[in-house]
This record gives structure tokens, sequence and C-alpha cells, in this order.
């Protein structure tokens, strides 16, 4: 059942405006359902009842659709640090509460999802794609740019393809591992050097990632990052200042403009997840401190990743400034929305808090759907 309106964002009654129905979609099965819940309980506490009508939906390790009305009520969820903010393991508990999609958010029951849920299913174009498929509006990027932006491998080669500078890497599946270590090991050693950097594929939030400062320690986090897929990337250890820089869509015209360049600098080996998660364990400095032509530069091709992988709405570009070189290491279509992420940090850096930061992502996310339903207007 479709949940189409025709009506345009800021629609009214004759009894004055409505408020608008929000659904938050958190948690989720990927590794970072945790990172999920801290996001999405933070937008649950963070819109503001007079102009939302907040629905919170617990999407469960098993895949059930849970409302979660009781997150309304959730004191944690005001602004807590993240640590205070445990994830439940999985709403197995509640799982006679689970009702079919359709149900949940169809027929109308809501004007847009706000997808809280980072990594796969979430971030990658699944969840983008059901939501199609039952015509509700949502925010962040589509199916396409959501899926690529996810994968690591494919979304570098488009932003080569396009001039844009990314680290030196080796791309490795599981299968020419087992068959061709040593080969691979030489390669590495000969073409990327030590250290050099081991990621999953298609995993974020630092998960799985490792630095290798020889064979073995190559070995050893090749495997760990096999658990996450069937794909590793293999990459040069940058040397420099690590940067992000958050991208937002005007919702009245949907031009993307970047925001303050944020510069990172991790208290650990590098901004590993427990570095972007803990409080105190890494330091984010706004402005960056880098040559102002430089961050210019780094915002300008922010921009240029945003509109070369198809993002919407919002997204965050991770960066490095070395020797004198911008250096892009991925996008991110559903940026992190807890206390202390980085998006939030930028936008309030521009003057807009946290709760207008959301109000433009919806407001975004129901003009371009109505946009896409009225060709021409």
């Amino acid at each position: 059942m479709s949940a189409r309106s025709d009506a345009p964002p800021g629609e009214s009654s004759p009894r004055g405006p409505r408020r608008v129905r929000v659904a938050v979609l958190l948690g989720g099965p990927s590794p970072e359902r945790e990172v999920s819940w801290w996001s999405g309980t933070r937008v649950i506490a963070a819109l503001d009842p007079r102009e939302f009508d907040v629905l919170p939906i617990e999407i469960t390790t098993e895949g059930h659709w849970l409302p979660r009305p009781d997150l309304l009520r959730l004191p944690a969820a005001s602004g807590a640090s993240p640590a205070a903010q445990p994830a439940p393991a999985s709403g197995t508990s509640l799982v006679h509460e689970a009702r079919q999609i359709g149900d949940v958010v169809g027929g109308g029951a809501i004007d847009v999802a706000f997808i809280a849920m980072h990594g796969p299913y979430g971030e990658d174009g699944t969840i983008q794609g059901m939501l199609e498929l039952l015509g509700i509006p949502y925010t962040g990027s589509g199916v396409l740019a959501s899926a690529l932006a996810m994968d690591k491998l494919r979304s570098r080669q488009v932003l080569q393809a396009n001039g844009i500078p990314v680290p030196a890497y080796l791309p490795v599946e599981r299968d020419r591992w087992a068959a061709d270590r040593a080969a691979i090991a030489a390669r590495v050693g000969r073409d990327l050097g030590y250290p050099c950097v081991v990621k999953p594929n298609a995993v974020g939030s630092s998960i799985g990632v490792a630095i290798a400062r020889d064979e073995a320690a190559l070995a050893a986090a090749v495997g760990d990052a096999l658990g996450y897929g069937e794909l590793v990337l293999i990459e040069e250890y940058l040397r420099g200042t690590e940067l992000t820089c958050a991208i937002i869509d005007d919702p009245a015209t949907g031009e993307a403009h970047a925001l303050p360049l944020i510069e990172i600098v991790p208290h650990r080996e590098f901004f590993t997840y427990e570095a972007k998660y803990v409080p105190g364990a890494s330091d984010e400095l706004v402005p960056a401190r880098i040559p102002a032509a430089a961050a210019e530069r780094a915002q300008a091709i922010a921009l240029r990743v945003h509109r070369v992988i198809g993002c919407e709405g919002f997204s965050r570009v991770d960066m490095f400034f070395a020797a004198g070189n911008i250096i892009v290491l991925e996008a991110n279509t559903i940026p992190g929305l807890s206390e202390g992420s980085l998006i939030p940090r930028a936008a309030r850096a521009a003057g807009i808090e946290f709760p207008d930061l959301l109000r433009r992502v919806i407001a975004s996310a129901r003009r371009r759907a109505y946009t896409r339903r009225t060709p021409g207007r």
C-alpha cells in the first residue's frame, strides 16, 4: 500500500499546518547497529514535537520491524554520551509486537522516513529500495548513490574516473587471498609498502580496519577484514592531516553546500571505532589547521564527491591533506548523528543547531519526493 501524497512540503489544512509524521528507523542487523542506536535516539529526542509527530521504529537483528513509542520517553536520548546509551542486542524480547512493514509505515501512516541506520542494510541502498517500493519519502541519498558510496572499491573507481585523487590501493577477494597470499603480500610490499591500511570493503565506523606494519600483521589484518565480507582493500598509509567535510543540500533548491572543514586528531594510532565514539578519544578541530587555500580546495573536492557519487540531502566526505594534496578516502551517505558526531559539530560551526539540521534534512527529503512526483513544477 502506497504512502504517497500529492501535497507539497509544508502542507496545511483549514485548521492550520499539521505536524509532519516522521518514522525514525534505527537499529538493524549490521555491525554498526550500536552506532545506529545512538544516532536514532538522539534524532528522536531532538525532533520538536510541535512540528513533528515521531514514530520510532526499531529494526531488530532478525529484521523485525517494531514500533517503539517507549523511545519517545528515553531520557538518555536527549544528549548523553554514546557510552551511556547501550543498544539492546536485538529486540528479540519484543518480537511478539512485530508488524508487517506496510502496516507500520504504509497507507499514509507517515510523511517521511528518517533513516538512522548505518552500514549494511541501512546505508547501502537496501532500506532505500524498500522505501521506494512503498512510495515513502526518506532522508539521505537514493538507492544508487547509497550502494555506490558503501562499496569502497567501486566508489573509488568512479572517483578516479572523474579525476578525484584517492589513496593507492589493492583490492583482494577472499578466493584470491587463499590461493595467492604470498604473491599478494609481495605486491603490497613493493607497491604500497609498510605500514599499510587494511579495511573491509563495505563496512563503516572503522570496523575491521587495521594498520599492518609487516607481512605477518598483513595476514592477520586481511583475515579479520574478510570476516565482514568477500572483498578487502589494502591501501597506502597516508601521513598528514585527517579531514572531514560535511555537505548539506538547501531544502528549498537542492543545491549542495559545504560546511566548515573539521580536522581530526585521534589519540590512538588512527581514527578507530573507539576514537570516533568514546568521549575524549580524539580531538575534532574547527576550523582545520591547514592553509586557507587548501581548506577551500578540500571543500570544493568534497562537493565534487557529493555530486559525482550522486548523494542527496546530506553526506560527509573523509579526506587527508598530505604533501600539499587533498586525497579522498570515502563518502558517507548517512553520517553519524550521535552526540559528538562530526556532521552536527560542523553544522554547529556554521550556526546550525542540531534540531535545525534535522529540520533541513527532512524538508530536503520531502522536497525531492514532491519534485519527482510532479516533474516540471
